[in-house]
């Protein structure tokens, strides 16, 4: 197979692995895409948003771009060669657009689907010793191609864990939820303890740079809402029916929130398709401590 035939195939099968994501998440319990404490019969109860057809059609084209561009620059990384990492990055993508857009539309990462992926990432352990791992010198003991990964996925979720407690207690409110910490053991497991610092980099980096609209957009809605209230004929009923209106929305339907979850994917997705463009960076500016293991 061409390097051009292989990067075609490899994009076209990447767009199909999106399809999956519909029926899964679709099909997938109520009580999956709900708080620990949801009430079918409660009063006022918010059901879960779905996918669409539309959803699909643009992870479809985002996964088909992503892999075409990592075949085309990396015609020896993702090739027939290695096939196993292939399979393993490929029936991957399903559950993460599951986990992308669960904590997008309904502001929870479902245990199970988390669950699903860190046993698939079983195929990247089994890929480190047939495929080869470019960040571990193929003549090291085994046990440091399974500590790589299990040691980064503990030092990440125990990481994140650590700063969503500092945070919670600064900001007297929940920062950072237990999904994103549980997702992030499973970017360990597939990222490997170097890596790790890619995965972290790309999200909390990508997440800032949203961040700052969503700020601007909510100082903006708050300075309407003061203006409205002034104008408003008895200004003490506007703001408390304003604030009733904020006491009864969902918590998933807050504009101000800034789903975390899909940037960490976002980093692990970059990361598992550039290793060969991150392993040279590493090495440019952290070549001493690459020699150093």
């Amino acid at each position: 197979m061409t390097v051009t035939s292989q990067t075609i195939v490899l994009a076209l099968i990447a767009a199909v692995m999106a399809v999956p994501a519909f029926f899964m998440f679709n099909k997938m319990p109520e009580a999956w895409l709900q708080d620990y404490d949801f009430d079918p019969k409660a009063e006022n109860v918010r059901w879960a948003k779905r996918l669409k057809p539309y959803h699909i059609g643009i992870f479809a084209v985002i996964y088909a771009v992503l892999v075409f561009i990592s075949s085309a620059c990396y015609p020896n990384f993702l090739c027939s060669e290695h096939w196993l990492r292939v399979i393993a990055l490929l029936v991957a993508l399903p559950g993460f657009t599951v986990i992308i857009m669960s904590d997008k539309l309904n502001r929870i990462i479902p245990d199970h689907v988390i669950i699903f992926n860190i046993a698939l990432s079983i195929l990247y352990f089994i890929s480190d010793f047939v495929d080869g791992n470019i960040w571990i010198a193929s003549s090291k003991p085994w046990y440091y191609f399974i500590l790589n990964r299990v040691i980064a996925a503990i030092i990440g979720s125990g990481a994140l864990l650590i700063i969503g407690i500092l945070s919670s207690a600064i900001a007297k409110t929940e920062a950072m939820g237990m999904g994103d910490v549980k997702l992030l053991f499973l970017c360990g497991l597939l990222s490997g303890l170097k890596g790790l610092i890619f995965v972290v980099f790309i999200s909390f980096v990508s997440a800032g740079i949203v961040a700052v609209p969503m700020i601007i957009r909510k100082r903006m809605r708050i300075a309407k809402e003061e203006k409205e209230i002034r104008e408003s004929p008895d200004p003490a009923k506007a703001r408390k029916i304003l604030a009733k209106k904020k006491r009864e929305m969902h918590f998933a339907d807050d504009p101000d929130y800034l789903a975390f979850g899909p940037f960490l994917i976002l980093g692990t997705v970059l990361f598992l398709l550039y290793e060969p463009y991150m392993l040279e960076l590493f090495e440019r500016y952290f070549g001493q401590v690459a020699g150093a293991f």
